[in-house]
Order: C-alpha cells, then structure tokens, then sequence
C-alpha cells in the first residue's frame, strides 16, 4: 500500500484500460445496451483485482467521455475500486478540474481516500486558462491536506457560501479528512514548461504519452532528451524544497503484446482509429452536426493537423516509438528494459491503447506480467505483501 513514488529503486507498473464499450458496442446512444455496458462496467472491476494479484501496484482510469470510454466521472469507478481492491493504489489518471466544481471534487476524493484506507494518488490534468486552472489545483491540494484553509468565498458552492455572511474568506476544512497525511499529487507533463511548473509544485508527473507516433516513427524529442529534462524537472524540484527523483516519474505507454509485433500494432492502431471515430460522432451529435442514424465514416473530416498526421502514421510507427510497449513478447521486453536503462521505474500501460476491445487489452495485460516481465512482477507481488 506504500505510495508510487515510495520504494524509489523498486520498478512498479500501473494497469490502465480504456473501458471501451465500442466495439463491440454500437456508438448511437440510440442503440445503447445497457446490459453490455453493465458487463463491461464489472469485467473492468473485475480485472482490477485480478491486476492488484498479478503484481500491479496501481490501476489507474482516465476522464473521458463518450462510447470509446464511458467513465465521465472517474471518481464513480474509484470509490467501486476502493472497495473491491485491497492493496492496489487508485490513481486518477486524470481528472480536469476546470470540468468540475474543485471544492466538490476535492470532498468527493477525499472520501475515496477514507474508503481505500488511504491508497488514494491524483492526476489532475489541465485544459483551458492556465490561471484559473492553477487556481482550481490550489484549491483542492489546500482543501485535501490542510486545516481550516482559506478560501474565497466566489470558490466555494453556493450552499457553502451562504454560511459566510458578511465574511469574503472562509476557513474551509473537509469532511471526511484524507487518511493520508499528503495524498500524492501527479500532473501530465511533458515539455519543459510543464515539467518545471510540476516540479515546483512538488507534484509527481505522468509523462510519455502524449509523445505519439508519427509516420516516420520519430519523435519530437529522443529518449536522451526526454531524460534530460526529467532530470532538470528533479533539480528544480529539489532546488524549491522537494525530494523529487525518478520514483516521481511515470512512464505512460501505449502497450499490446501479441505473437508478433504486426499483431500488436494493428491492434493499437485499429483501436485508435476506432476511439478517434466514437470520439467524432459524440461530439458531432453534441453539436449537431452529426445527425440521428449518421456516422463519422471520413477521417478527414478532422480538422487538427497532429490528428491527422497521427491517423496516417502506419500501425509500425508504434513499434518505432520508445514510448509504445508494443510488439511481441520479446520486442516488448527489450523496449521495457531501454526504458529501465533510461533510469525510468514507474510504468502506466494503456493495454491495448485507447479504443480497443476490453477483453484484447486483459490479455495484454496478463501477458506483461507473466511472460515479458515476470520477475518484476513476483517482486511486486512480494513487495505488496509486505505493504
């Protein structure tokens, strides 16, 4: 039950699953069946705990929208995980702040952290005004790990601020208090701005994914250039009166084992595609632009050029990518161990990437620790036993 960043030379992996409901789910909410995703809701709980016995040290789930990801609030599914894991650590793997009301959403986690008996980690990521943003992180880091923390009386709910009267700050303390003394905090950050302002937060970061394939395979920065700036997120951290090292780094990868590595890229690929499509057609039905019994069917229609460039790539820009653990069993296991030779220890597999069938990405999932990985995996099984 020990932290994520806890056990700094330990390698420890973090299971993440998309939860897609399409395929084989049809995206029209037309024909939504309640019945699949009532399924799919407890196959995912379900192999959470089956996880947290193969030596995972945390499962994490993102805040997405949509049939490609039905979990718009994450929080649900980790208060069910509290309950049904034992020792696993319950990672948002993000939630957007700026979509939620802070002061609530800081109340509802710390619940979840009472729940767990104190396993809780998270991510909250960031979209939209970077002031407000940093505001709204604030606000739910004070409100988690300090008493009677000030707060203005325009953040607080208007139930809240009816008890001010007269007063414009308010000494807010929440009910039920977090069972961890510092419930850990993680950022998304990759570019040198993002890391720094982590860094100086004190906050972990969750990195790699965003480094997405391209036609060609290269990425937009090397791996040697990735860790030089993950080393100067650690010195900025240490120099502002944090203890940050790479324990605080986690590597987030799109991850596929198959018997060979065409296999596994094809199914992050198709899975991708299939997400990108569901994605289209919610928001396309959201604004009106995509009618009852109309379908995104041209990928085209996407107006972002990085979108599109990511569309194109061919399925073996995931094998070309560092970042992706995709291939066979030992094409995984070399680019697992390049990564560990990098000095990264902390893993978060997205198994099957985004869009993929639930069940193919279990078997992902199943097939890292029992076969690219198994000795890091019974390490982890020991380490947990202990916790």
């Amino acid at each position: 039950m020990s932290a994520l960043a806890d056990d700094p030379n330990n390698v420890k992996f973090i299971y993440w699953d998309n939860i897609t409901y399409s395929p084989p789910g049809s995206r029209a909410p037309e024909e939504w069946e309640g019945k699949l995703g009532a399924e799919l809701y407890k196959s995912y709980l379900d192999h959470c705990v089956d996880a947290e016995r193969l030596g995972y040290a945390g499962v994490s789930m993102p805040e997405h929208f949509g049939p490609s990801s039905p979990i718009p609030h994450p929080v649900i599914m980790m208060a069910a995980l509290a309950v049904k894991t034992k020792s696993a650590r319950i990672i948002s793997g993000a939630n957007i702040p700026l979509w939620h009301e802070p002061m609530e959403l800081a109340e509802q986690l710390a619940m979840i952290d009472v729940l767990s008996g104190g396993r809780l980690e998270v991510g909250l990521g960031r979209h939209g005004d970077r002031v407000t943003q940093d505001n709204a992180v604030d606000l739910i880091d004070g409100v988690l790990h300090n008493v009677d923390h000030p707060v203005a009386k325009a953040d607080l709910r208007p139930m809240q601020a009816a008890f001010l009267q007269d007063a414009e700050i308010a000494n807010f303390n929440a009910w039920p208090r977090p069972v961890q003394k510092r419930v850990p905090l993680w950022a998304p950050a990759s570019t040198e701005g993002s890391l720094e302002a982590a860094a100086r937060r004190g906050m972990s970061v969750f990195t790699g994914l965003n480094t997405n394939p391209t036609a060609d395979g290269v990425l937009p920065i090397t791996l040697d250039e990735v860790g030089t700036r993950l080393q100067r997120y650690i010195e900025i951290g240490q120099e502002t009166g944090h203890d940050l090292s790479m324990a605080n780094v986690a590597v987030t990868c799109y991850t596929a084992v198959a018997d060979t590595d065409k296999e596994a890229a094809d199914i992050v690929r198709d899975g991708f595609i299939n997400h990108v499509q569901a994605a289209s057609e919610h928001t396309g039905r959201l604004a009106g632009t995509i009618k009852p019994g109309q379908d995104s069917s041209s990928l085209a229609e996407l107006e972002n050029e990085d979108m599109k460039a990511i569309l194109e790539a061919p399925a073996e820009s995931y094998l070309r990518n560092p970042f992706a653990l995709v291939g066979s069993v030992e094409t995984v296991r070399e680019k697992l161990e390049a990564l560990m030779s990098a000095g990264m220890r902390r893993f978060v597999v997205l198994c099957g990437g985004v869009g993929t069938q639930h069940e193919i990405g279990w078997q992902t999932a199943k097939a890292l620790a029992e076969d690219v990985a198994p000795d890091l995996f019974a390490s982890a099984r020991a380490e947990m036993s202990t916790d």
